[in-house]
């Protein structure tokens, strides 16, 4: 019905439509024809019915791909719902699916940028299981429990009940963010790039990162030599390519603390070293200098609306 309607209106549009001053001056039966002609106006049945058949081809993709509201236009999916980040223009999806079919929703995101100069590398968004939400909603204290679920002696779990944004965002105390990584809940980090770079590139940052949180804290030799195994682990399993512009790089958390390196859905290995884990987050979380300042205040502001 609606390609009917289209093609009557492309039909009354060419009969009302003016013609030049040379077609006026050459309307003679002699210069009518049905074919090819050379020199000489035509007006041909076939190429009116092409005209009215091509507009109304176009209208009907300007309603079906600008998805406006008819009855029988299709509403996008949820996966196909973005979030822009600001500076760099990126969309990134506000729900992803992991490779195990955990489905995952964003939190926060932000930009990372390097220099002086402020070059754009990359948008990182945070995600937390769609599972998990009623467990971080549901917050409690409950050392014992979660201290069972995980195996290594040298973590210091550090709980509190509820959420306080003002804590979250203080530069002298991490114990609101190392909450939330404590608790056995899903969570991912994914890390888009917003120009080609490469997989040693994004490794190394990441290296830096997690090195710098080990000098800054107390651990054992012990626990040292663990961490600095786990850190090789980790560089042994990111893309070693070109990570293109546009493409995904995710690192998701457990919950038991095991880290999981996907590129582009495809599961690149997994690093069993919670603290690791727990402080590659917290590059993007610490209470100075996290990897990007803008990224941390949007995932604050993120929880603080998830947990209303």
């Amino acid at each position: 019905m609606f390609l009917l309607r289209t093609v009557l209106r492309s039909r009354n549009f060419i009969r009302q439509t003016s013609f030049s001053t040379y077609a006026k001056h050459n309307l003679k039966p002699s210069n009518f024809r049905f074919g090819f002609s050379s020199g000489k106006v035509k007006f041909s049945t076939s190429s009116t019915i092409a005209t009215a058949i091509g507009l109304a081809g176009v209208s009907y993709w300007y309603v079906y791909d600008k998805n406006i509201a008819f009855a029988d236009a299709l509403p996008k999916s949820v996966e196909s719902v973005t979030t822009e980040e600001p500076e760099s223009g990126v969309h990134i999806p506000t729900y992803i699916t992991l490779h195990d079919g955990t489905k995952a929703r964003l939190i926060g995101l932000g930009i990372r940028t390097v220099s002086f100069l402020k070059i754009k590398v990359y948008v990182i968004g945070m995600y937390i299981s769609e599972d998990d939400i009623d467990v971080l909603k549901n917050w409690k204290v409950n050392n014992e429990c979660l201290r069972e679920s995980y195996k290594e002696n040298f973590l210091k779990l550090t709980f509190i009940k509820g959420y306080d944004k003002e804590k979250f965002m203080s530069e002298n105390d991490e114990s609101m963010t190392l909450s939330i990584l404590d608790l056995p809940i899903v969570m991912a980090i994914r890390i888009e790039p917003v120009r080609n770079t490469n997989g040693h590139h994004l490794r190394d940052g990441f290296t830096r990162a997690i090195t710098h949180r080990m000098q800054d804290g107390y651990m054992s030799e012990e626990d040292a030599e663990n961490v600095l195994k786990a850190i090789k682990e980790l560089k042994a399993k990111f893309p070693k390519s070109v990570v293109k512009a546009g493409t995904a790089l995710i690192l998701k958390k457990e919950k038991n603390g095991t880290l999981i390196i996907e590129y582009e859905g495809k599961n690149m290995g997994i690093v069993n070293n919670i603290w690791l884990t727990k402080n590659i987050f917290m590059s993007y979380l610490a209470a100075k200098n996290p990897i990007s300042e803008k990224a941390k205040r949007n995932i604050a502001d993120g929880f603080d609306e998830l947990l209303k």
